[in-house]
């Protein structure tokens, strides 16, 4: 269980840690279907590849809103632990006013409900832009798969909770969304603005470090891996040229830091 707090302005965040594992360059490449896996062992350069999965949770003027609630219970220990950091931080899942989903992969989804079926977050509102429902609720519906079926019940069920927002939308005073398009065709970050500061969450804009050197590489889930290239190019570039603080959901935790120019690509800075 990892809980990282910061703040922007007058807005309180912290970044939770649901899961951290790592993978082998052959599993790697399993996930970058143009590159072998030669070409991601010298993109590694040496580096482990580790995958953290990094939850937002945003107290704005006394609304909390959790960005993805990561992959749930059901899973082995070093994944499913977004409850147990929430608790550590003395946060309960009905303490959570608006659960915000940027969008519907697993990792990103699965925690709404428990093992046994029962929904969590039973107080929150439900946030996600209509290209996003459409695109899943479709893929599951035309699915035979068991877990899509089950994804299709659940989040059928749940429509009624559900607001459709769209990028520069206002969810919170200060919190707004932002188009990132092309891993999922309704992919979100958010942006939390207070007080001359700014965090950028960019969420799935990239999986791997290496990405921000090979920006044109496309990761084996992307919906459109023509769009998610060029949203790659136009918001790391924005981060570096505004030296916004940017959090990526799945950079070694905490995932936090700035953007630099490197070459013909980007590097990474973490926060110490």
């Amino acid at each position: 269980m990892k809980a990282h707090p910061l703040t922007i302005g007058e807005i309180d965040c912290t970044v939770l840690q649901d899961a951290e594992f790592s993978k082998t360059s052959e599993k790697l490449a399993e996930r970058y279907p143009t590159v072998s896996p030669a070409e991601i062992e010298a993109a590694l350069d040496g580096a482990e590849a580790l995958d953290s999965i990094n939850c937002l949770l945003i107290n704005s003027g006394g609304t909390r809103i959790l960005a993805d609630v990561g992959f749930g219970g059901g899973w082995e220990a070093t994944k499913g632990s977004l409850h147990s950091a929430l608790n550590g931080i003395g946060v309960g899942l009905a303490d959570i006013d608006i659960v915000y989903l940027t969008h519907f992969h697993g990792d990103h989804v699965a925690g709404l409900v428990v093992e046994e079926g029962r929904l969590e977050f039973s107080n929150a509102r439900f946030m996600t832009t209509a290209a996003e429902w459409d695109e899943w609720m479709g893929r599951w519906a035309a699915s035979d798969s068991p877990q899509d079926r089950k994804n299709l019940e659940l989040f059928s069920s749940l429509q009624d909770r559900f607001t459709f927002v769209a990028s520069g939308d206002e969810i919170a005073p200060g919190v707004s969304v932002v188009d990132l398009a092309g891993h999922t065709l309704g992919h979100t970050g958010l942006l939390v603005k207070s007080a001359g500061e700014r965090l950028l969450h960019v969420v799935d804009l990239l999986h791997q470090a290496f990405q921000l050197q090979h920006l044109d590489w496309p990761f084996v889930f992307d919906s459109d891996p023509d769009l998610a290239a060029e949203t790659r190019r136009r918001t790391l570039q924005r981060c570096a040229d505004e030296g916004i603080l940017t959090l990526f959901y799945h950079l070694p935790f905490p995932g936090l830091g700035t953007v630099a120019r490197d070459g013909a690509g980007y590097a990474f800075m973490p926060v110490s």
